[in-house]
């Protein structure tokens, strides 16, 4: 949630409970903006729920997660059961473009995000390793 919705929130529980809740989601934000500019391997782990809430929002940037939206075309990432869907995120539409897996995916925006951020960390853990 956002400022203005925590802030609605505050209409209907005790303020300082918003408060914290806001706080919580605040602190798991920063982990999200420091591995977004730094795109190098925590040095803490994260956990359970701060990687889902990150998965989640790269997952909605994926069109096929827009809502009321119905992809049509062949490639399209399409998934039936809510069961699958959850294993994977909603990561369903894929990565690269005609041969190139490194390539952005216009309608996969959140998957080439992850896919551009998961070479940069594989990058520098090689480097940390003290692989030449």
């Amino acid at each position: 949630m956002n400022s203005s919705l925590f802030s609605m929130a505050e209409d209907l529980v005790d303020q300082a409970y918003v408060r914290q809740g806001a706080a919580s989601r605040r602190s798991r934000e920063k982990l999200i903006k420091s591995l977004l500019a730094n795109r190098k391997i925590p040095r803490d782990p994260w956990d359970e729920r701060t990687i889902g809430l990150f998965l989640n929002e790269i997952a909605s940037m994926d069109s096929n997660n827009f809502p009321d939206n119905v992809g049509v075309g062949e490639r399209e990432g399409r998934v039936f059961s809510a069961l699958v869907r959850a294993r994977h995120m909603g990561l369903a539409h894929g990565i690269g473009r005609s041969g190139d897996v490194g390539a952005i995916q216009p309608k996969a925006a959140g998957s080439s995000l992850l896919m551009r951020l998961t070479t940069a960390m594989v990058l520098h853990l090689i480097k940390i390793s003290g692989v030449p």
